[in-house]
């Protein structure tokens, strides 16, 4: 009688057992859980909440297609802090995320990515560009190109295509604004011109007067400046006001709406360089596709914060189908990406967790980011079929006269 009742209580065990079993696998599936940590509001929100608006769109569209997956995005604000920034990222690990979006600024970005080797996780940055994330953790990588190949473009850009022949650097004495004015004085230099001088002031310097009285005494064909927005307007502004002619460079972190809105007239000419995004361009499905859509959630024109945070977060995604079906081997499924079609052209990763593209040169047109190859080549073929069109008016004259 006792072993029956034991068996029975057996049986019954596993009959729960297998019935949570077949409950669970023939439910849904866990959720898949990602996380962003960006700054909403501080100093850096200039950048945060635009790229925070391309994730979001992102999100809500995989959210809205018409098999939802079950993904689940947690967005939090690191207050443009480091170490709030660090926090979060840790907590929403904890919390089972998956993989992360991170790092807007490059001062994030190394405070964040010890998190990422600590729990194993993938942390995808959108912006930072400083040449020391290169390769800094088999757990990192991003959507924007190190300023080794920004910077690199700019200096080569100046001297083979503006055709400067000298340069001077003002830059802010942080990680960010020294790496990119380096690789543009090298790169600079490298390519035939003259680098005049470097002049460096600690970060949130009030009165810049003296500096910039300075760089313009020196006669430069051209200034790069080398800081994140708000200071790079105030640089730029008393550079114009001061009356010089010559031309003024400066880093993608200066190419927000914003920024360019704050600066007003003075930013009309301003060379920038960029990852190449245009989001006048139509014929291009993906740009078009997201462009529509984010005028439509927004009702403003994206820049290129908001196309590399969308990208950002359509990647994460993508990964998970393509391997990355587990936290600790998350990283497998960004290897496997290879030419993805993202708003910001095709991408994939390098061994280094580098994406694979290349910054282009802009200017600002009358408030707009202008690809100036581009704006050139037009240009002259304006000029070209004006030429076409006078010698066969010409030509037409002096048949008309010979007859």
């Amino acid at each position: 009688m006792i072993e029956t009742e034991h068996s029975a209580l057996r049986m019954s065990f596993v009959l729960v057992l297998l019935g949570l079993t077949l409950a669970t696998g023939c439910g849904d599936k866990e959720a898949i859980k990602f996380g962003a940590v960006v700054p909403l509001t501080g100093e850096q929100a200039i950048y945060g909440k635009e790229i925070a608006n391309g994730i979001q769109l992102a999100y809500e569209q995989l959210k809205n297609s018409p098999k939802p997956p079950n993904v689940e995005l947690e967005l939090v604000d690191s207050k443009s802090d480091p170490e709030t920034g660090k926090a979060e990222l840790e907590r929403i690990f904890s919390e089972g995320a998956r993989a992360a979006i991170g790092g807007v600024t490059t001062p994030e970005a190394l405070a964040q990515v010890e998190i990422a080797d600590q729990k194993n996780r993938v942390l995808l940055s959108p912006s930072a560009s400083a040449k020391e994330l290169t390769g800094i953790s088999s757990y990192f990588y991003r959507v924007w190109p190190s300023n080794t190949r920004e910077g690199g473009k700019m200096g080569q850009y100046a001297a083979q295509n503006l055709n400067m022949k000298t340069a001077a650097v003002l830059s802010a004495d942080t990680a960010y604004a020294q790496g990119i004015s380096s690789e543009f004085g090298s790169s600079f230099e490298q390519n035939g011109g003259k680098l005049l001088e470097v002049i460096e002031y600690p970060k949130n310097t009030e009165d810049l007067t003296a500096l910039v009285e300075r760089v313009i005494s020196l006669k430069p064909d051209g200034i790069y400046v080398a800081d994140y927005a708000e200071a790079a307007v105030r640089i730029i502004q008393m550079i114009k006001a001061d009356g010089y002619a010559g031309n003024i460079l400066t880093a993608s972190a200066f190419a927000t709406p914003q920024a360019i809105a704050m600066a007003g007239s003075a930013a009309n000419g301003v060379f920038v360089t960029l990852p190449q995004f245009d989001a006048e361009d139509d014929k291009t499905p993906e740009v078009k596709a997201f462009v529509d859509a984010y005028r439509a959630k927004y009702g403003e024109t994206p820049g290129n914060y908001a196309a590399h945070g969308y990208d950002a977060f359509n990647i994460l995604y993508r990964a998970s189908q393509e391997g990355g079906d587990k936290a600790h081997s998350f990283w497998k499924g960004m290897k496997a990406i290879k030419d993805f079609p993202g708003a910001t052209g095709p991408l994939q990763f390098d061994d280094k967790g580098d994406v694979t593209k290349y910054p282009r040169v802009y200017f600002v047109n009358e408030g707009r980011v202008v690809d100036h190859a581009a704006y050139r080549e037009k240009l002259l073929e304006e000029i070209r079929k004006q030429r076409e069109d006078l010698e066969r008016q010409m030509r037409a004259l002096a048949n008309s006269t010979s007859s």
